[in-house]
C-alpha cells in the first residue's frame, strides 16, 4: 500500500511525465476519509504555481520532517 502524502513531502506526478517536483503545503480533507484526498502543491516550475492534485497521482520522492 502506498504511503499517505504528508505536508512537507517533495512529490512528483508519476501519472504524467512532467519532470516537475513540488512541495506539499495542504491536504483536503485533512483527516482520513472515504473521500479521495486533494493535495495542495507548490510546483517548482519557474512560475512557482500552486495546484490541487489527486493524491493517487502523486509519488513521494523525499519525505518531509
Amino acid at each position: 500500500m502506498k504511503r499517505r502524502v504528508r505536508i512537507g513531502d517533495l512529490v512528483t506526478m508519476y501519472t504524467h511525465d512532467t519532470g516537475l517536483i513540488g512541495v506539499v503545503l495542504d491536504r483536503k480533507p485533512k483527516a482520513i476519509s472515504t473521500t479521495p484526498a486533494q493535495i495542495g502543491i507548490k510546483w517548482f516550475n519557474g512560475a512557482n504555481s500552486f495546484e490541487w492534485e489527486p493524491e493517487g497521482w502523486l509519488e513521494v520522492v523525499s519525505e518531509g520532517r
